[in-house]
């Protein structure tokens, strides 16, 4: 081998060696950035190109490339895990919203009221003519019907709040497709840019924990995402989600300009948690709460009709029910505690005390679904609180499934300082090497110059 050659090997693995430390120092500032995939140096050698009998050195060294240390299968599993966690996190927080709504743990629930209602009937059935317990029975069955209208009315604010959420989780979206869009042209123009795929890897996983999406990635090195089978970014443009509300009060979500409609599509995330607690749950006790409303005032309605007051006047409704929101609108209808029909018949004023004792005698009726209007409220109490438990062990199991792909991620993406510090000391002991071995070129050069002269 030529002095020259000597040269030009010195010099390839000095530049070879240098590339690998900047890599390594460029891990070794990151280590601490979100998203940021540990890069490797590969090398290959130069081939000499001679054909001989005896072998013949190579030409010295190369950086053939710098690849991202990525793991796809495990990045593609936790994607799928952190987009599940979003969404029993989501679903959880509002169960137990929910849940506070039919808090029972004091006195002040809607099962002491409803038991003080019945009550206070059974209080005028033993007084009548009584004004103070007339009184009282009022009192007691404005305080129902405010706890009904604040039980609906606090789950329907529940459901406009989730609305505004979506509709900000929605804008987000659009900013992150059209990020990732834009990041795609960046990328096929410039293959080489592992920063760039980095932010599109990170920005795929805060769009995956919105709502669960696919990436297929083209030959050209693009990224095609998808819901279900809608596309929201591919090669020519980013389509923009939208979402609203129908007549029936239910959230909508569309994608593009022909406003595909994509709620079959979600399967998981913040936004599939949304759309399930609004329109599933929350509008499911809405509804138990109307059905309670309309059966609870029309069967009490009933029985004080076949009543007689203390006027001798016929029973009138004691609650007013709109049949369009019973359980927000249900009020006490009478104001005048005279009104109130306690006697079976109008024979001889106050007449007697069974029709009250009869309407006291509905509290252990099942004249709702079969249950008593105790139990029936005691059913939905239960069942928020078991969806409430529900959502958080799924919840806390989910998190610890994302801890522990996230930990092993880690271990193969991840920057390891230790290791990073062996590879400087590897790559600079390359370096001085390389060096070296080029001031030995220089000084066998000079001999030979020396000796020609």
């Amino acid at each position: 081998m030529s002095m020259l050659g000597i040269l030009n090997i010195g010099t390839t693995a000095l530049l070879a060696s240098q590339r690998a430390l900047t890599t390594t120092s460029n891990n070794v500032a990151n280590a601490s950035t979100p998203g940021y995939t540990r890069q490797e140096v590969e090398l290959s050698s130069l081939p000499s190109g001679l054909t001989s009998l005896t072998g013949s050195s190579g030409n010295g060294v190369t950086v053939s490339d710098i690849t991202r240390l990525y793991d796809s299968f495990t990045t593609l599993q936790l994607r799928t895990e952190k987009s599940n966690s979003s969404y029993w996190d989501t679903y959880s927080n509002y169960a137990s919203s929910v849940e506070n709504v039919f808090n029972e743990t004091s006195d002040t629930g809607m099962s002491s009221a409803i038991t003080d209602f019945f009550n206070a009937w059974q209080q005028v059935a033993q007084d009548p003519q009584s004004s103070v317990q007339r009184t009282a029975l009022l009192t007691k069955a404005q305080y129902l019907s405010s706890r009904i209208n604040s039980a609906y009315n606090d789950l329907a604010g529940q459901q406009t709040q989730i609305y505004q959420d979506s509709q900000q989780m929605v804008t987000q979206i659009n900013n992150i497709t059209k990020q990732i869009y834009d990041l795609n042209n960046k990328i096929v123009a410039s293959p080489g840019a592992l920063d760039l795929q980095d932010q599109r890897d990170s920005l795929i996983e805060q769009l995956n924990q919105i709502t669960r999406v696919s990436t297929v990635e083209d030959g050209s090195g693009r990224y095609n995402v998808y819901l279900g089978g809608t596309p929201l970014v591919d090669a020519s443009n980013s389509y923009n989600m939208a979402v609203t509300v129908d007549t029936n009060n239910a959230m909508q979500f569309t994608v593009g300009t022909n406003n595909f409609n994509v709620n079959s599509e979600m399967t998981s995330g913040q936004l599939k948690a949304n759309l399930d607690a609004r329109d599933t749950t929350i509008q499911g006790y809405m509804n138990q709460l109307n059905t309670f409303a309309t059966d609870f005032s029309n069967a009490i309605n009933t029985q004080q009709g076949l009543g007689f007051d203390l006027n001798g006047n016929g029973g009138t409704d004691f609650f007013s029910v709109p049949t369009a929101y019973a359980a927000r609108d249900m009020h006490v209808a009478i104001t005048d505690p005279n009104a109130i029909a306690a006697s079976s018949t109008h024979a001889g004023v106050p007449g007697d005390n069974l029709n009250a004792q009869a309407i006291a005698n509905l509290a252990n009726s099942t004249f709702m679904a079969g249950s008593t209007p105790i139990d029936y409220y005691n059913s939905i109490v239960s069942t928020a609180g078991t969806d409430a438990q529900s959502a958080s062990t799924y919840s806390k199991f989910e998190t610890s499934m994302v801890n522990q792909l996230e930990t092993q991620r880690q271990s193969t993406s991840g920057v390891n300082l230790d290791e990073e510090a062996a590879n400087l000391i590897t790559f600079q002991k390359s370096y001085e090497a390389a060096a070296k071995m080029i001031s030995i070129g220089s000084d066998l050069l000079d001999t030979i110059i020396g000796i020609v002269k």
